[in-house]
């Protein structure tokens, strides 16, 4: 009797909740929702607007999907439930919903409420949600028919066991016999002889071909009964093109592979046979050419790291992976529109302010009147009632926007209720963003009113950020960061990340865009500024006598540039080898620029940002700086005026919005990506994309497999914090003679070190020696001089040319 009465309350419960989620569905675009709201209007009655928030509240995190169980649920009741009463029939209303629900969020999902689906959209992956929707729907309908559904699962099973596979695909197999027979020709007398010949006479393995199907091989057998069976042999001869291997390997793939001389399969890819496969090495001794197997694996691991950096793989290897679902907000209806409009001009009209609304432009975050002033009204006058025209807007932070490009209105943006989410991939899949042709594009998001907002960091060429805490700074840093690495490669732009907090930049520790790994010391970034400050000199130096003016210039003329000019760009590319000549972009981010100008080197390091700002632009190096702290102290004004281009989120005073945009405005803003963007002398308002923190490192763990390959110069600047380069005409070494005459004293004995541990750099001198950077790199010149040791070969180490057996 409890049970029954347990499945009553259930049922009534499900009706009574269909009743209203359908009910408040059916009125929603008049239905007013106060329960956002900072309060309401004064027409509005305390019974009615309570009611209606209370029953926008259940609708937003329930839905009209309710029907669905209910529905079903009645009818299980009144065939089965309400006749046997038993205690488990209580239960199957949880699994039935979660069944229902699950389905209908994947194939109805604006059935459910915008509240249920953010929560089921952002806290579930689509593999944990499957696993559930299949373990609930097994188990309503297990405890809904019992015994009856685990005979039914038995004797599926059991069927599946004793189907006929063979007997089912016999009429495939017999098609595909007669168009072996019709297509394919049989093989010439003497084919075999000739195969088993060249079988005997190869002395080194190649590569098997592809095993055929059985039906094939029977039906080859029948046929060839009497004829003795061979393993198909690819030689990997210097003849082999890609024209002939397709013959061999056709060939090869018709011929049978017997018991006895049986290879595993392997894929042969033409492309690459005559670049990969090694030389092959006779028995005779009169051969001149031997082939070391180590240089062949050194080939092979060297051929695989130019290869994962490919630009063609790389932009096929990251894609944004983002599964979230763009979450559909009603618009609001007329009757909004109309409520605002009739405030502004009624707050307008005491004020004696002539004029009217004209126009609204709808967008995503705020929206947009343009009010259109009577004849002989000044701007000032709007202007100076803005805190009056908030406060009839139920204290909604407005902003006065003039003059408006194009038109001869005003406009006053309103906040909207409830605002739309941005995501990422929003702006990255819009046409603006694919088709953009600028060197760096920076996915800001969407302007005012819904359209999308790229810019080119090239063009700045840099960029100043700056808000309070929470505001939206830093999710902007990753959504630009990650619009950076969908675009460009490894090959096409290098990356310097500074993140003193040690947080916000760890996901983007294993990028193979990075120069050096992610720096968190204050000494250790003054370093890498006093790096980029040296880089931006040395490309000057290549530019001006390669007689370019910028970094695109350089790049461009490089592809026809004669063998003649590259041989004069060789002394500045000591530590890179000739096919990377051609000049990367470097992309500089600092996260918190106000920790670092406090510390210690911060007066070093504002020196380093400040002559980068002021010239790196031409040499394809640029900055990205946020702080939290928009303080005169940390935006001085010698920063300001090297970064024209400004970002502001949201500040706690005017003052800041001042120090940041050289104006006020920014303190009205509304958080949370909503941001003023300031290029030149006009400033735009954009709100900033959102990107999960889980697809960031969904992308990074793709990217991750490219690992990435430090210079080595780059990583011994950094450990020497900074010392003068190395290549100097007159150096005085420490407690040794100077490099303008005689031989260093310490020569003899970086020598033995060199030749002991097989291997010649800088860094092992210093170890080993107990000598400074500038005195063990020229060890390592001098050893070079002498033929010790080969030249630079870019990122890898020197050769070892001496044999050990010098040591004795």
């Amino acid at each position: 009797m409890m049970n029954t009465k347990i499945l009553k309350y259930e049922l009534f419960t499900l009706f009574f909740l269909t009743i209203i989620t359908l009910v408040v569905f059916y009125y929603r675009d008049t239905l007013p929702d106060n329960y956002l709201s900072i309060s309401s209007a004064s027409s509005s009655g305390f019974f009615s607007y309570y009611v209606t928030s209370f029953l926008n509240f259940i609708n937003y995190y329930s839905g009209p999907w309710v029907f669905v169980p209910c529905a079903i649920f009645t009818s299980f009741y009144v065939l089965v439930f309400s006749k046997r009463a038993d205690w488990i029939d209580a239960l199957n209303i949880f699994s039935l919903s979660i069944f229902s629900l699950l389905t209908i969020f994947y194939f109805q999902p604006s059935l459910l409420g915008a509240g249920l689906y953010q929560i089921l959209d952002m806290t579930f992956s689509a593999f944990s949600m499957f696993l559930v929707w299949a373990a609930a729907g097994t188990l309503f309908l297990w405890g809904a028919f019992r015994g009856g559904f685990t005979e039914k699962v038995q004797q599926a099973t059991s069927g599946f066991k004793n189907f006929d596979y063979k007997a089912a695909t016999a009429p495939v197999q017999e098609k595909f016999l007669l168009l072996k027979d019709k297509f394919i020709k049989p093989k010439a007398e003497g084919e075999d002889e000739l195969e088993e010949e060249m079988a005997e006479e190869s002395m080194v393995a190649a590569p098997a071909a592809l095993p055929m199907s059985k039906a094939a091989l029977k039906a080859k057998e029948a046929e060839k009964a009497s004829k003795e069976e061979v393993a198909p042999i690819l030689l990997p001869d210097h003849s082999l093109t890609a024209e002939n291997a397709e013959e061999v390997k056709t060939e090869a793939f018709l011929v049978p592979i017997t018991e006895a001389k049986k290879v595993e399969p392997a894929v042969v890819d033409e492309d690459e046979m005559e670049e990969h496969l090694p030389v092959v090495v006779q028995s005779s001794h009169d051969d001149d050419e031997y082939v070391d197997e180590s240089e062949i694996s050194i080939f092979k691991n060297r051929a695989h790291k130019v290869d994962s950096f490919d630009d063609d793989q790389y932009y096929n290897l990251v894609k944004l992976g983002n599964t979230k679902k763009e979450t559909k907000f009603h618009q609001p209806d007329e009757k909004y529109f109309h409520d605002i409009i009739s405030k502004i001009q009624a707050k307008l009209g005491e004020f004696k302010i002539q004029g009217q609304i004209i126009n609204v432009l709808k967008g995503p975050v705020v929206d947009t009147f343009e009010w259109e002033l009577g004849p002989g009204e000044k701007v000032s006058r709007l202007t100076s009632i803005a805190e009056d025209l908030s406060l009839a807007l139920s204290g909604s932070p407005i902003r006065m926007v003039y003059p408006m490009k194009g038109r001869t209105t005003v406009g006053i943006e309103v906040p909207r209720n409830p605002r739309d989410f941005i995501f990422l991939d929003e702006i990255i899949g819009s046409k603006d963003f694919t088709n953009t042709s600028h060197h760096l594009p920076l996915a800001m998001g969407k302007d005012a009113f819904g359209e999308p907002v790229v810019v080119d960091l090239a063009a700045m060429p840099h960029m100043l950020v700056a808000g309070s805490t929470g505001a939206g700074k830093s999710v902007f840093i990753n959504s630009v960061l990650v619009s950076l690495l969908i675009k460009k490669s490894p090959n096409q732009m290098k990356l310097i990340l500074i993140d003193p907090k040690q947080l916000e930049l760890a996901l983007y520790s294993r990028l193979p865009h990075l120069l050096m790994p992610v720096i968190t010391e204050p000494k250790t970034a003054a370093t890498s500024l006093l790096w980029a400050c040296q880089e931006m000199d040395r490309r000057y130096t290549i530019m001006s006598e390669f007689g370019v003016r910028n970094i695109e210039g350089f790049n461009h003329k490089l592809k026809n540039a004669q063998p003649q000019a590259l041989e004069k760009l060789r002394k500045h590319y000591e530590y890179a080898s000739e096919d990377t000549y051609e000049l990367p972009f470097i992309v500089i981010i600092v996260d918190e620029f106000a920790d670092l100008i406090l510390s210690a080197k911060g007066k070093e390091i504002e020196t380093q940002i400040n002559r980068l700002a002021a010239k790196a632009r031409a040499a394809g190096i640029h900055l990205i700086v946020a702080t939290q702290r928009p303080s005169v102290d940390v935006i001085t004004g010698v920063i300001k005026s090297n970064f024209p281009t400004r970002v502001s989120f949201r500040v706690t005073s005017s003052q800041d919005s001042r120090t940041i945009l050289n104006a006020m405005g920014a303190e009205k803003l509304l958080g949370k990506g909503d941001m003023l963007y300031k290029y030149g002398v006009d400033t735009t308002r954009i709100h900033s994309a959102f990107i999960d923190e889980a697809e960031i490192e969904a992308l990074a763990d793709k990217l991750s497999e490219m690992t990435p390959e430090y210079n080595p110069h780059i990583m011994e600047f950094l450990e020497n914090g900074g010392e003068e380069e190395p290549m100097a005409a007159v150096t005085t070494r420490e407690g040794g003679e100077s490099s303008s005459g005689g031989r260093d004293d310490k020569y003899d004995e970086a020598v033995r070190v060199v030749l002991e541990h097989r291997s010649a750099s800088a860094s092992l001198l210093q170890r080993r020696l107990g000598v400074g950077y500038n005195r063990a790199a020229n060890l390592i010149e001098e050893m070079e001089a002498q033929g010790v040791v080969g030249p630079a070969q870019g990122s890898k180490p020197r050769k070892v040319l001496m044999g050990s057996e010098s040591l004795t």
